[in-house]
C-alpha cells in the first residue's frame, strides 16, 4: 500500500444527518466512526489516506469529488449506511458507476463476505450517486448496513462490527490495488 493515495468519504455530516435509525442514530455519525476505523488499518498497512471529513462538518457533493482529483487518488471510497421505509429490509450493498469500478466494489464485496457478516448480501450494483459518476478516479460507495432496521442499527455501533467491517474494507482496498 506504499505510494497509494485513497479517499475516504464518510457520508453526510454537519447539518445533513443522513438517515436516523429507530433509537435516533444519525448516519453521518456512523459513517465517520467508520471511516476512521478504515482510515487507521490502511494507515498502517502503508497508505496516504485523505479523508473528506474528519468531524462532523458539511461537505458539499462537488467539494467530496474535488478532494479525489486534488488528491489524485488511487481510489475514492464513499461510506454510507442505507435505509429503507420498513424496517425489515437489512444487508449490504456495493455500488460502482463506472465499469472500469466494478471489479473494486467485488473485491471490497468479497472481503466483506469473507469474513462473515452475518447479514444479506445484496451485491454489487450500478449507482448513480454524484460521488462515483462524477469522480474521474476510481470510486466506489458502500452501504453498510440499514439504520431502518433496529438490529443492524444496534450493531453498527458495537466496537466489534466496527472492528469487523474496517478490517474487511481495508482488505479489499489491497485487494483491489495489487
Amino acid at each position: 500500500m506504499q505510494g497509494k493515495t485513497i479517499v475516504l468519504d464518510p457520508g453526510h455530516g454537519g447539518k445533513d444527518v443522513g438517515s436516523t435509525g429507530g433509537n435516533g442514530t444519525y448516519e453521518k455519525d456512523v459513517t465517520l466512526r467508520t471511516a476512521l476505523n478504515v482510515r487507521n488499518k490502511l494507515v498502517q498497512q502503508g497508505a496516504n489516506v485523505v479523508m473528506t471529513r474528519d468531524a462532523d462538518t458539511t461537505i458539499s457533493l462537488g467539494a467530496r469529488t474535488a478532494v479525489a482529483q486534488t488528491e489524485n487518488a488511487d481510489l475514492f471510497i464513499s461510506i454510507h449506511f442505507d435505509a429503507f421505509q420498513t424496517s425489515d429490509v437489512y444487508g449490504m450493498t456495493m455500488f460502482y458507476n463506472k465499469p472500469q469500478d466494478e471489479g473494486i466494489a467485488q473485491k471490497i464485496h468479497d472481503q466483506i463476505f469473507k469474513s462473515d457478516m452475518n447479514t444479506k448480501d445484496r451485491g454489487v450494483r450500478f449507482g448513480d450517486y454524484h460521488v462515483i459518476r462524477e469522480n474521474t478516479k476510481p470510486a466506489v460507495l458502500l452501504e453498510l448496513g440499514y439504520i431502518s432496521n433496529k438490529n443492524e442499527e444496534a450493531r453498527m455501533q458495537t466496537d466489534a462490527f466496527q472492528e469487523q467491517i474496517s478490517t474487511a474494507i481495508a482488505s479489499g482496498v489491497e485487494n483491489s490495488l495489487r
